[in-house]
């Protein structure tokens, strides 16, 4: 039986930043109920206080059980973060003929990561390039693939600055994105203080 106590808690699993703001006791519970109330049980204001109800149980739950808390801080400060600029994107079908830094494949197609010097060549054959790009790359510990919260720790913390990731591969222990140039050195500070390493 679906109850409103796990509405709340799957529409909050789903939305990573607001779970945390629950979990860390930053939001108005009320505020935040009347809003679930309209977006997920429209035109039943009866739910209101069962759905704040659920949210200050979730903040309770969460805040006795947040050692994987640790276990996250623990692989990001092993971790160290290195930026590779004047990097593009290129989009194809299959191999483009230039040398790749990274790739990832897909059903709709293949998307690498090269070189800027290549970017004229590339689409003079006809491919989508999107340069003036970053690659950072965050190394980690072989923990990490037995960490959960390590990957979605980094995006929330890079989401919640406004920065847009265009590219994202997660090759064994190394995490990499791929960012506009503009972005490229909030991000770097982002990763830097989630390892430990900046101010």
């Amino acid at each position: 039986m679906t109850t409103t106590a796990n509405v709340v808690r799957l529409y909050l699993k789903r939305r990573p930043q607001l779970l945390s703001m629950v979990s860390n006791g930053l939001c108005n519970y009320s505020a935040l109920a009347r809003r679930l109330q309209k977006e997920i049980f429209p035109g039943k204001p009866s739910e209101f206080t069962a759905i704040k109800a659920s949210l200050l149980r979730l903040s309770r739950d969460d805040a006795r059980d947040r050692s994987w808390e640790k276990d996250v801080e623990k692989v990001l400060r092993s971790s160290s973060v290195e930026v590779r600029s004047d990097v593009c994107v290129v989009s194809s079908k299959g191999g483009i003929g230039v040398p790749v830094i990274a790739t990832s494949n897909s059903r709709s197609g293949v998307m690498s990561v090269v070189d800027s010097a290549y970017a004229k060549q590339l689409r003079k054959k006809g491919l989508k390039v999107i340069d003036e790009l970053s690659l950072v790359i965050i190394s980690s510990p072989p923990q990490l693939q037995d960490t959960p919260g390590c990957v979605s720790t980094m995006l929330d913390a890079v989401a919640s600055e406004g920065i847009n990731v265009l590219e994202f591969i997660s090759c064994h222990t190394d995490t990499l994105m791929v960012v506009r140039n503009a972005d490229t050195v909030q991000l770097y500070e982002i990763l830097l203080r989630l390892t430990g390493k900046g101010k």
